[in-house]
């Protein structure tokens, strides 16, 4: 267990079944709904290989299949408010949104800087400017500021011997850690109390 005021250990299937308190885990308000989220942990000899995107696109390619093949991986439901809901959904998709936007201001860009003429050149080079500035904005909202407004999680191997796997969210709030900790303090003195008094069954 890690004491991190943003940090908690859960199981993949408590993840999975959304199986918390009614606790927002981006605001720590009252949830109102719930969103799946997907957590991907990479080993981390896998970061030694982004040495093959300087190979260009076939070392990208290939760095990325090893990730997919080694990675682990836990997808679930948190509960969030709408606010919350809304944001992760905006965050989700604006990167991919810009960087779309991007290769489009780059094709507008290739047509025309093919066409002769003063205002062409001009439109060519302000799209070309302007598809940097999408691509960049485009990293920025991905590898800055989605993980710093948004759940992220540290999903560990299966221990052996077990079927299912630990999973650490972070960057949740600390009102659904202090509320999921609790909640599985009461599950715990739950099956001890069981097993404590449950009644002995004498053999026959």
């Amino acid at each position: 267990m890690t004491d991190h005021p943003t940090r908690v250990q859960i199981w993949a299937s408590q993840l999975w079944a959304n199986d918390f308190p009614p606790v927002c885990a981006m605001t720590g308000r009252p949830a109102e709904t719930w969103r799946r989220f997907k957590f991907v942990t990479a080993p981390g000899w896998t970061y030694s290989l982004l040495v093959l995107i300087l190979a260009g696109g076939l070392g990208l390619i290939v760095h990325a299949v090893v990730v997919r093949l080694v990675a682990q991986r836990a997808s679930g439901y948190l509960p969030l408010t709408r606010a919350s809901s809304k944001l992760a959904i905006v965050l989700r998709w604006a990167p991919a949104s810009l960087f779309v936007a991007g290769i489009v201001s780059w094709v507008v860009w290739l047509v025309a800087a093919s066409n002769n003429g003063q205002p062409a050149q001009s439109m060519a080079l302000a799209f070309a400017l302007l598809g940097v500035l999408l691509f960049l904005s485009a990293w920025t909202a991905r590898l800055l500021v989605r993980p710093l407004v948004c759940p992220r999680a540290r999903v560990m191997e299966m221990a052996p011997g077990h079927n299912d796997r630990i999973v650490e969210l972070r960057n949740v709030h600390p009102a659904f850690v202090a509320a999921v900790q609790l909640s599985q303090q009461q599950r715990a003195q739950t099956y001890a109390n069981y097993f404590r008094y449950a009644p002995l069954q004498m053999p026959r």
